[in-house]
C-alpha cells in the first residue's frame, strides 16, 4: 500500500509542476498569435531560438500530466522516472544553451546581459518578471526530481484501500483545481495583457495633431484606447493623458494665470510619460 502512496504523491507533484510553468506560457497567449509574431521577419535571424524554447515549456507542461496520469498505472518504473527526469533537465538546460548562439554574436557584451535581453523577447520584460519566471523554471524541476525519487522508491505498485485511496482522489482533486485555477487566470490576465498590447501599439502607431481639430480627435483616439485597453493600469493611463490633456488645451485660449497654465503642462507631461511607462512592457510583440 505504501508503493502506492508514494506513486499518488508523485503524480500530485507533477501536477503542480505543470501549474507553477503554465505561468510562463501564459505570456504567450494567444498561442497562435505569439506564434505569428514569432514567424515574422522581425525574428527571423532567432527563429529557431525562440520556437525551441516555447515548444519546451509547452511540452514540459503537456508531458508532466501526461505522466501524473502515467504513475497510477503498472508502467515500468524506470519509463515513469525517466518522463519526469527528462523534461526537467531540457528545461533546466536548453534556455542557457540557446542563448549561446546569440551571445556569439554580440560578442561585446558578456553572457547574462544578452541572457536578459534573449528572454525580453519572450515578453519578460521586467527584471522581477525575470525573476518570477527562473523562480516557477526552478521550483517545477525541484517538484519533478522529487517525483521521481518518489517513483523510484515505489517501484512496484501495491494495491491500497479504498480509504486511502478516497483521500488521495480528494487530493488530487485540490490540484487539479490548483491547475484549473490558475490555467483560468493565467488565460484571464494573458486576454487582458493582449488588449493592452494592442492599444499601447496603436498609440505607438497614431501620428501627432497638426491642427486644432486634430487634437481633439488625438485626444478622442487616446480615451479610446484607455477603454479598449485589458488592465486598469494601461486604461487609467490613457484616460487620465486624455483627460488632463483636454483640460490643458481648454486653458490655453483663455486668461488664465501662467502659473496656473504652467502646472497643466507639467501634468499632462506626466501622464503622457506614465503611458509611456505602462506601454513600455508591451514594446515586445
Amino acid at each position: 500500500m505504501l508503493n502506492r502512496i508514494r506513486q499518488f504523491r508523485a503524480a500530485l507533484l507533477l501536477g503542480l509542476a505543470s501549474a507553477l510553468i503554465f505561468w510562463p506560457i501564459s505570456y504567450w497567449l494567444p498561442l497562435g498569435e505569439y506564434l505569428g509574431v514569432l514567424n515574422t521577419e522581425e525574428y527571423a535571424e532567432y527563429g529557431i531560438e525562440l520556437k525551441s524554447f516555447v515548444a519546451l515549456y509547452l511540452i514540459f507542461f503537456i508531458l508532466n500530466l501526461i505522466t501524473a496520469g502515467l504513475t497510477a498505472t503498472r508502467m515500468n518504473f524506470r519509463v515513469k522516472i525517466w518522463l519526469a527526469l527528462i523534461p526537467a533537465g531540457l528545461l533546466l538546460v536548453m534556455p542557457f544553451l540557446l542563448s549561446i548562439p546569440i551571445a556569439v554574436k554580440y560578442s561585446d557584451r558578456n553572457y547574462f546581459e544578452v541572457l536578459g535581453a534573449f528572454y525580453r523577447l519572450f515578453r519578460f520584460t521586467k527584471p522581477e518578471l525575470l525573476v518570477v519566471v527562473f523562480l516557477c523554471t526552478f521550483l517545477a524541476v525541484a517538484l519533478n526530481v522529487t517525483a521521481a525519487l518518489i517513483i523510484r522508491s515505489a517501484a512496484d505498485v501495491d494495491k491500497v484501500t479504498d480509504k486511502v485511496r478516497n483521500r488521495y482522489f480528494i487530493y488530487a482533486g485540490a490540484v487539479l483545481a490548483i491547475l484549473a485555477i490558475g490555467v483560468s487566470l493565467g488565460s484571464i490576465n494573458a486576454a487582458k495583457r493582449s488588449l493592452d498590447r494592442t492599444q499601447c501599439n496603436n498609440y505607438a502607431a497614431i501620428e501627432l495633431p497638426e491642427t486644432d481639430d486634430d487634437v481633439l480627435i488625438f485626444l478622442s483616439q487616446i480615451m479610446v484606447f484607455g477603454e479598449s485597453s485589458g488592465t486598469e493600469s494601461v486604461k487609467n493611463a490613457f484616460i487620465n493623458f486624455s483627460t488632463i490633456s483636454r483640460q490643458y488645451y481648454s486653458l490655453l485660449n483663455t486668461e488664465i494665470d501662467e502659473a496656473t497654465l504652467n502646472q497643466y503642462q507639467v501634468q499632462t507631461a506626466a501622464a503622457k510619460e506614465k503611458v509611456a511607462q505602462v506601454c513600455s512592457e508591451y514594446a515586445v510583440k
